[in-house]
């Protein structure tokens, strides 16, 4: 799933939560709750005295209150549409998936979580962009994968395939299912090859690689992080190819340059690699038949809308 699929599905997810939230609160300030809170014996006199009650609010500005009710009424309108459409799209995929006995398995969840995670520096990064900046747990995104493979599943049921287009298609797309090297970069780029060895002699006397980057390095978007340029695939087409072969002989922690890129000189280090095993076996066939079958199939929004048909989806009014 790409970045901004995540993002998408996560807003949906958020505004459930919160809408969820602002309800639960209201019903428990509600004065028809099951369970009313205790009486608070000055209240009259404090109603007496003008005080206002804060039952109800969400907060206030200036003095200005914002009513739950506002607050899940806004909630409602900018969201609700999409929210409704996705709980109903779930409780349609669970039966669909009942009745064709269609069930993900921990691996299936885990190879597309990985794959999810491989646009990040870590699992722990990935994983800490959900919960801070959109507040989905590892829960949250578990269950949205969950679904989404589900979904995928039911598109394909109907698509027939032979061995011989499937066996073309892992030719004709063997690059996609090789592994990948990724590197873990650091760069000082200086403007003259004359600088770079300067730099180079700094290090050899045991300058530190950060401060040197932060102080030399004319990259203006990498330089007051350390020059660190994160994860970069051995392959990437948006750096120099010839820097990025340098950097694959390179072991962890070994620093390499100067070397000729289009922004001057570089001096870079390496520290990380990750290597990606490539598929084989029983995954890379079933990797490619979906993929293959998938791009036979009817959209997915479409499959949604066939489902919600199928199993008599209504809007109470």
């Amino acid at each position: 799933m790409k970045k901004h699929g995540v993002l998408k599905a996560v807003v949906v997810l958020q505004a459930i939560c919160m809408i969820v939230l602002s309800v639960a609160v209201i019903v428990k300030l509600s004065p028809f709750s099951d369970d009313p809170e205790p009486l608070d014996p000055d209240s009259e006199t404090k109603a007496e005295a003008g005080d206002k009650p804060s039952e109800g609010i969400a907060a206030t500005v200036g003095g200005v209150p914002i009513s739950e009710a506002d607050l899940v009424d806004q909630l409602r309108r900018q969201y609700g549409d999409n929210v409704l459409r996705t709980m109903m799209v779930h409780k349609a995929i669970d039966l669909e998936a009942d009745a064709q006995k269609l069930n993900v398995t921990s691996e299936e969840e885990d190879r597309e979580l990985a794959s999810m995670i491989e646009g990040y520096d870590s699992e722990e990064v990935f994983y800490e962009v959900m919960q801070e900046q959109l507040g989905m747990t590892k829960t949250d995104v578990r269950e949205d994968v969950k679904y989404r493979l589900l979904l995928e599943k039911i598109a394909i049921l109907t698509v027939n395939l032979s061995e011989v287009e499937i066996q073309n298609y892992i030719t004709e797309h063997s690059s996609q299912f090789e592994g990948r090297l990724r590197l873990h970069l650091q760069w000082i780029v200086t403007d003259s090859e004359k600088e770079a060895e300067e730099v180079l002699d700094r290090l050899g006397d045991g300058d530190s690689f950060d401060q040197l980057a932060i102080t030399y390095s004319n990259d203006a978007n990498t330089s007051e992080s350390a020059g660190d340029l994160g994860l970069i695939d051995s392959d990437d087409p948006f750096y120099d190819a010839g820097m990025l072969e340098e950097a694959s002989r390179l072991q962890t922690g070994e620093t390499t340059g100067p070397i000729q890129v289009p922004q001057g000189y570089a001096i870079i280090r390496l520290l990380e690699r990750q290597k990606t095993e490539g598929l084989t076996g029983h995954i890379l066939y079933d990797s490619a038949r979906k993929e293959l079958a998938l791009s036979k199939a009817k959209p997915l929004n479409e499959i949604e809308d066939d489902l919600l048909e199928k199993y008599n989806a209504d809007i109470t009014p």
